[in-house]
């Protein structure tokens, strides 16, 4: 009975925290996105590399590496699709 009623300030003073750090912008996460999404290509690019001049001894982890940064660069190329269909589609609205 005690812990329920110590965690219910604890949790009210949590909330306050939350609330009152600076929440990030959009185009802070979408630039941050951007560079993730670089860095995993570089990094593949590195271990094709390394694959290449047979330096890799863990090809699990090379291919894991190197799925992670398609993957990555196809869901970046397809929220860049749906932005442009979505400013395409508020350019056709009359106004």
């Amino acid at each position: 009975m005690r812990v329920e009623l110590n965690t219910l300030p604890l949790k009210l003073d949590q909330e306050t925290n939350l609330n009152n750090q600076e929440k990030p912008s959009f185009s802070d996460i979408l630039k941050n996105f951007i560079q993730d999404v670089n860095n995993d290509l570089l990094t593949a690019k590195q271990v094709e590399q390394d694959l290449a001049a047979g330096k890799v001894e863990n090809i699990q982890e090379a291919m894991y590496l190197i799925e992670k940064a398609d993957i990555s660069f196809k869901l970046l190329t397809e929220i860049r699709n749906k932005a442009l269909d979505a400013y395409q589609e508020i350019m056709r609205m009359q106004v």
